[in-house]
């Protein structure tokens, strides 16, 4: 578990399905991340069962709900192998966006899924026209390394990809 002023990042329980599924429902997860929704608290909870059976080993993905302290479920953090490298995700539901949450959760998560997975640098992936995902992004850290026109969830977009690297020593 990691802990920060106003969140906790855990692991998956099936309990969480109904909360998971409704997060997941907010237009801009339609919008931006589309295989991420669950129609029914059914197909949530089929997800959160394989997620929670990846825990145990090395290839992920590896996929964490972010709390509030009260307990509340109001997103994801995540790192998902693409190939030999990883990528980072998150998405905090509509309405607890807008209050630092993405940023303080993947700032919290970075050390840790790093260190765990043994990486001196993670990727991200997202839409030129995902104006809140790139200033997480920036706000962490990350950096810009290409902007380009790509298949993204099966349809052609401008993307924009992005490396965080450990500080050296």
């Amino acid at each position: 578990m990691i802990t920060t002023d106003r969140l906790l990042i855990t692991e998956f329980h099936e309990e969480m399905a109904e909360c998971v599924h409704l997060n997941s429902l907010d237009e801009d997860n339609r919008k931006f991340v589309p295989d991420e929704v669950f129609e029914t608290v059914e197909e949530a909870e089929e997800t959160i069962r394989f997620l929670m059976g990846c825990y145990q080993g090395t290839e992920g993905p590896f996929v964490y709900p972010v709390l509030l302290k009260t307990g509340e479920n109001i997103g994801y953090v995540q790192a998902v192998p693409i190939g030999d490298q990883w990528e980072i995700g998150y998405h905090i539901a509509a309405k607890y966006t807008r209050n630092g949450y993405a940023s303080e959760a993947v700032m919290a998560f970075l050390p840790v899924i790093m260190e765990r997975l043994g990486l001196e640098e993670i990727w991200a992936v997202c839409r030129q026209d995902n104006l809140a995902s790139r200033r997480v992004l920036d706000k962490c850290s990350f950096e810009l390394v290409s902007t380009e026109t790509a298949q993204y969830h099966g349809q052609e977009h401008v993307i924009c990809k992005y490396v965080y690297s450990l500080p050296k020593k």
